[in-house]
């Protein structure tokens, strides 16, 4: 079986009207993000074959062997004209102490053109309330690497990045400071969460890489059980079970890693 997903569109103040202008989307803010694959309440992506859809909770024990919260997976596209906030995510037992979730946000981001990120600050010793531009580590990863951010590590995706993001199906995101944006900053948390050694994986021109909580190929014949994504212009996601596609392209195949069955 090979469902597609109906993507959900999530305008914000750093995003990219092209996206509006490629998905056909009308909205006052540009769209930032393009919610790809989520069991988010109100952000809840539609799986279809045909005229049959389901959402992705239908799937977790198809896919992941086992009953859990909620689909633990969250894949989004996302295109940035500005910095996203500083910000960094909890692990998981912090998020179990400090939120009552199931688990914490670790994350990786696919490049789809040279970009730019912060990840990681260079003076663990200064409060984070007082980190500015010139403490953190900034990265200029290139089309085809893939960037992953352990929970604890103080990042923010920068202008012209435009980025396939595959984490945990988490919402914790801790603000440290946002540009002058006025949005609502989270420093006690965030002094928690941040684990101030801690910086990015960087895998240059990625074609395969395996992770705990999940592993992804750069490939053009898929197999079994996973989620592709394809790499065109107007991104696409599929969701295959027991099936077999080969694409004309390159896509990306995510399959669940260990994770989910040693620690649930």
């Amino acid at each position: 079986m090979i469902l597609k997903s109906k993507p959900i569109f999530s305008p914000r103040p750093w995003g990219d009207r092209q996206l509006n202008e490629l998905y056909k989307v009308d909205t006052q803010d540009p769209v930032g993000e393009v919610w790809l694959l989520s069991d988010f309440q109100n952000m809840r992506t539609e799986l279809c074959e045909g005229e049959r859809c389901i959402y992705p909770n239908d799937l977790t024990k198809t896919l992941f062997h086992k009953d859990l919260p909620r689909f633990p997976l969250l894949v989004k596209y996302i295109c940035a004209n500005d910095w996203l906030s500083v910000q960094v995510h909890p692990d998981d037992e912090l998020a179990r102490f400090l939120e009552g979730e199931p688990w914490g946000k670790n994350e990786c981001w696919y490049f789809l053109q040279n970009g730019r990120i912060a990840a990681g600050i260079t003076r663990p010793e200064k409060p984070l309330e007082d980190l500015r531009n010139d403490d953190l580590r900034i990265l200029t990863p290139e089309r085809g690497d893939l960037v992953c951010l352990q929970a604890g590590t103080v990042h923010s995706l920068g202008p012209g990045s435009k980025v396939i993001e595959v984490q945990q199906a988490s919402d914790m995101t801790y603000r440290i400071y946002d540009w002058g944006r006025g949005r609502e900053l989270h420093l006690d948390k965030a002094k928690v969460a941040t684990k101030a050694a801690a910086s990015a994986i960087v895998i240059e021109e990625m074609k395969k890489f395996d992770w705990k909580y999940f592993s992804m190929e750069l490939t053009r014949k898929v197999e079994g059980s996973g989620i592709v994504i394809t790499l065109s212009e107007t991104l696409e996601l599929y969701v295959l079970l027991d099936a077999r596609k080969e694409f004309p392209e390159d896509v990306l195949f995510v399959r669940p890693g260990n994770f989910w069955g040693e620690s649930f």
